[in-house]
């Protein structure tokens, strides 16, 4: 991945965990859209399908493995009780 597109990793992790934690809802998939939009924008990056593509793929393995980590750090809290 080129530098701009792990920009527009970041810039999405970033916005859409604010949005998460704002809305406590998860982001409709035209919401994913929007921030996928303006992270490009910001960092200057006119997205063709194959970078859109692999950027919304390594959003949803970060966000795979985010989920995977909550559910662990759970487990390990359920056990302390």
């Amino acid at each position: 991945m080129s530098q701009a597109e792990n920009d527009v990793v970041e810039h999405m992790l970033s916005s859409l965990t604010t949005s998460v934690l704002q809305n406590r809802i998860a982001p409709s998939e035209e919401q994913v859209m929007h921030h996928f939009g303006v992270a490009c924008e910001r960092v200057g990056l006119i997205a063709t399908e194959e970078i859109a593509i692999r950027i919304l793929k390594r959003v949803s393995c970060e966000i795979n493995k985010s989920q995977l980590m909550l559910k662990f750090i759970d487990r390990g809290a359920a056990r302390l009780h």
